[in-house]
């Protein structure tokens, strides 16, 4: 147990009161390493091998929401502050473990290594490499972990779909060691014809998530070791109040006063696949280095990642299909229902009725990024002058990796079937088009410089040794996720609190104008038309990438009821981002005592004073609401400072 203050958290954008979840936080993390290598050189063959052994232990004292976890809709009088005033509580939870607060979660690797570096020509190296990651499952110190195999069919259900340990398990609850995670290594640097000016190198490596501990949430938060307790306005209230106005009512949860049975447990459970492999990253490369006249190198190559098995956690397995998927619901003709709807079709019902959520640990996610690089750096200063400028071109895309401690993929449809390609999409941290230039110039005055060399000592240290400094940043914006947070689809996917839906995508974005395909009458005039025999103005924009209109709102049309929307997860870009930074830099040395020196600087951020735009979207998220007209591709917001100018003296002996 532990004695902190109920966590508070105010919708509406107020900061929350009191402990965070997993709060007061105690534990102690523990590595211990062993490892050695043999290193033998034979003729151009360099060749090593070694291992090395990994212990690691994570103890953590509280977990989930010990303390008690408050939620302020402002259901109630349409603020979150006056609901908390007025004692309405919107929503709570209170978590408790037995057997003791501490979980020690303890988890090996075993790595053997092989690697050959050979030297085939005076001009040509070769690396060649081969390691062996074995990673045990994850266990408890005492054993308080159990597991839910969602894709077990048995009878009794669901009870028999639990590994426990002392029970019918192991500590390792039916998670599968994983023998796969095999780690090649090969690379290759050449120089072409002996040539001292041109090098080319290139690799290609797998590398595998061994230190993975599964966050926050894991399978030491199941029965019978764990339990939780909620109360939402989508449960009953309690003492017998039927009405959704529970006001404090809310707060006072039952005690657990013995272990909950896993067979009838109702609170949020956690599943992890039993053939679960590690994350595993493939890396490649390729470039070409060239110096150019005037001691300049020019670098140009590729660089590309793929990534598979990726952890996705806190997402709800337990879900059925769209409601358009079935022709009868109830035994009665479902008026929703579209012969030619597929999209997440083929689940008749949530698998396991008795249970709300079954939040998944599963390894199902993947990520990819290519890229195109360039970079020009000067090797020698030269003039008084350096500079270094890169620029990226690349794609970032991914399945949608919903965490639940922040993250915002836009509406993801797994586990639903066929969803993986429809959740395939730009990844949050997707930067199109990347420039960088940084640029070093000692002004050409004073002594020894080619202006001012007769100055007396007192104009060479007023006038010379001065040295300016310019970084230059661009790029293009990050992704928008386009959602629908009114969800008439019939799935409650339940991520990170929410459940979300995509509208459906009918035009261009980018494009302006009415769009005639929209069922809302405001898209077929342009902003500001009257409609006629109505009230409503046109919502059309006549032009696009404005701070009213980013996008075309006319482009998206909520889906009909009962299916999900065929929208990319990211179908669009936000503002791009450009921004200087300046700087003056004059150095003051002292004669009479050796390495001691008075800088002074003046340094301009943001000199041009540009504002930096983002668009909000729902509740801050950046993610946009098609069902939030007021912030639905609308600009509202900077996230750049001003300019700011400062001036400093730094005093080094």
């Amino acid at each position: 147990m532990s004695c902190g203050l109920s966590s508070t958290q105010m919708f509406g954008g107020y900061w929350s009161l009191g402990d965070r979840g997993f709060s007061p936080f105690q534990g102690g993390t523990n590595v211990f390493v062993i490892a050695d290598s043999f290193d033998m050189n034979r003729g151009k063959h360099d060749i090593r091998f070694g291992g090395e052994v990994r212990i690691n232990q994570m103890n953590v004292l509280s977990n989930a929401f010990q303390d008690g976890y408050f939620l302020m809709f402002g259901g109630y009088t349409g603020d979150a502050t006056a609901d908390l005033l007025l004692g309405q509580v919107g929503g709570a939870i209170h978590d408790q473990t037995f057997d003791g607060a501490t979980t020690g979660r303890r988890w090996k690797m075993f790595r053997p290594y092989v690697q050959d570096d050979w030297r085939v020509t005076s001009n040509l190296t070769v690396n060649l490499g081969l390691a062996w990651a074995l990673v045990t499952p994850i266990t408890e110190a005492q054993n308080r972990q159990s597991n839910f195999d969602f894709n077990k069919t048995c009878s009794p259900s669901p009870g028999c779909n639990y590994f426990i340990p002392g029970v019918n398990s192991n500590g390792r609850v039916g998670v599968q060691f994983d023998w796969t995670a095999l780690e090649p290594r090969i690379g290759m640097a050449w120089r072409p014809g002996g040539s001292g000016n041109t090098a080319i190198r290139a690799g290609y490596a797998i590398f595998h998530d061994s230190a993975w501990n599964q966050g926050a949430q894991g399978l030491w938060e199941n029965p019978p070791f764990f339990a939780e307790t909620d109360n939402f306005p989508s449960a009953p209230c309690p003492f017998g109040n039927t009405t959704q106005d529970c006001g404090l009512t809310r707060s006072f949860l039952p005690a657990f006063t013995s272990p909950p049975n896993p067979a009838n447990f109702t609170g949020t459970i956690q599943s992890q696949n039993l053939n679960f492999k590690q994350g595993m990253v493939q890396q490649y490369n390729f470039n070409v280095e060239h110096q150019l006249p005037g001691d300049i190198v020019l670098t140009v190559g590729y660089a590309g990642s793929h990534s598979t098995h990726i952890l996705v956690g806190q997402v709800n397995e337990n879900v059925g299909s769209p409601t358009a998927c079935f022709p009868t619901v109830g035994g009665a003709p479902n008026p929703l229902y579209d012969p030619n709807y597929h999209l997440g079709c083929g689940i008749a019902a949530p698998p396991y009725g008795p249970f709300t959520t079954i939040d998944s640990n599963n390894d199902v996610g993947s990520a990819s990024y290519n890229s195109l690089q360039v970079k020009a750096e000067t090797k020698s200063a030269r003039h008084g002058l350096y500079a270094l400028v890169g620029y990226t071109y690349a794609k970032t895309l991914d399945s949608g990796l919903p965490d639940g401690l922040g993250t915002n993929p836009g509406a993801t449809y797994w586990p639903l079937p066929g969803s993986n390609g429809t959740d395939w999409g730009l990844s949050q941290i997707d930067l199109g088009q990347n420039f960088t230039a940084s640029v070093i110039y000692n002004l050409p005055f004073g002594k020894g410089q080619a202006y001012g060399g007769n100055w007396n000592g007192f104009a060479n240290a007023v006038l010379g040794g001065w040295q300016t400094n310019v970084i230059v940043k661009a790029t293009s914006g990050f992704p928008l996720f386009v959602v629908n947070n009114v969800n008439q689809s019939g799935v409650n996917f339940q991520w990170n609190g929410d459940t979300l839906n995509r509208p459906n995508q009918i035009s261009d974005p980018l494009k302006p104008g009415v769009v005639a395909g929209n069922p809302n009458v405001q898209c077929q005039y342009t902003v500001g038309q009257a409609i006629p025999g109505t009230t409503l103005l046109g919502i059309a924009p006549t032009k696009v990438h404005t701070l009213t209109n980013w996008f075309n709102p006319c482009a998206f049309a909520p889906a009909p009821a009962g299916q999900l929307g065929d929208a990319s997860r990211a179908p669009l870009y936000g503002p791009d981002f450009v921004n200087v930074d300046f700087s003056v830099i004059k150095n003051f040395p002292f004669t009479f005592h050796e390495g001691m020196n008075l800088q002074f600087r003046a340094e301009f951020f943001n000199l041009f004073n540009h504002a930096q735009f983002f668009l909000p979207g729902l509740s801050g998220s950046g993610m946009q609401d098609i069902s939030s007209s007021s912030s639905f591709g609308v600009t509202s917001a900077t996230v750049n400072n001003p300019r700011v100018i400062q001036f400093a003296l730094k005093l080094t002996f």
